[in-house]
């Protein structure tokens, strides 16, 4: 739909000034309709309407003089004034706009001095760049006039984010202070460990160590290298981070005194074995001589 036309725009179209179209309006010449706020708007094609019934006259015909003064610029130019002003109910109702607009930028920038003041305590706090950004971010949700309403004094409001910035920051050391507690048993733990792999080696290079000088001497070379790899067996599968030095003396000793057994055990074996064979060929041979 094509918008109303002001009383203006119509003498603007018409060529005439104000007060002729509103006296064409009043000897209903030209329809007008009225808004909610009695102002008057003319439909445009009820402008056209009337400018096609006053089409020029006759080249003969004598002019009509206009009874009122002929439009000036202002008349053409400018809105009609005492249409369109406002009424009290819509100055009032402006008034009151205003003032909420006022209100709510009061209290923005309320909120953002207690941000503020907010982020300058976190300088005070001696917190790290990741800490201050904590709480930063904190404040840009806490600071609100639900928990910090404008009722209260500046003091009262400041306390309350001065309260905000040491818990959040108070919970960003705790937090921190656990993170580098576990680094610190994640360290000790691997730190013990490679301790406990070294000694373990040191006691068991140790041991074989032992062994290998308890079987320099009056062992067959056979033997030795056999006890010398049942050592090392032993050791890696019994040998414990708590245990001393001597242990593993004592430990290699009873290795070496089971395998000396076991060695003199099988040696007297074929001895035996060896006599008897001898026994039966001397035997072969008497008969044989017999």
């Amino acid at each position: 739909m094509e918008r109303l036309l002001s009383i203006g725009e119509v003498a603007k179209r018409l060529r005439v000034s104000v007060d002729v179209v509103r006296s064409l309006t009043e000897n209903a010449t030209l329809k007008a309709v009225r808004t909610g706020g009695g102002h008057r708007r003319y439909r445009p094609e009820e402008v056209e309407r009337f400018k096609a019934t006053r089409r020029a006259p006759a080249k003969n015909a004598p002019l009509e003089r206009p009874t009122r003064k002929p439009p000036n610029r202002a008349d053409l130019e400018e809105p009609d004034i005492e249409e369109d002003q406002p009424t009290l109910e819509d100055l009032q109702a402006e008034f009151e706009r205003q003032q909420v607009r006022e209100r709510a930028e009061s209290e923005r920038q309320r909120l953002e001095g207690l941000k503020k003041y907010g982020r300058d305590l976190a300088l005070w706090t001696l917190l790290p760049a990741e800490g201050r950004a904590r709480v930063i971010e904190d404040l840009e949700e806490f600071v609100t006039s639900t928990r910090v309403p404008p009722s209260l004094s500046e003091p009262e409001a400041q306390v309350i984010v001065f309260a905000r910035v040491q818990q959040i920051a108070n919970e960003f050391r705790e937090t921190e202070n656990q993170r580098l507690a576990k680094e610190r048993e994640g360290e000790d733990r691997r730190r013990k460990q490679g301790d406990d792999e070294r000694r373990l080696k040191a006691l068991i290079d140790h041991g074989i160590n032992y062994a290998r000088g308890q079987t320099v001497s009056g062992w067959d070379t056979s033997a030795a290298d056999k006890a010398r790899r049942e050592v090392g067996r032993t050791l890696r599968s019994e040998v414990k981070v708590d245990w001393s030095d001597a242990d593993v003396r004592d430990c290699v000793d009873d290795i070496l005194a089971e395998w000396e057994d076991d060695d003199a055990e099988y040696e007297d074996y074929d001895e035996d074995e060896y006599e008897g064979d001898d026994e039966g060929e001397e035997d072969e041979v008497d008969d044989e001589t017999w």
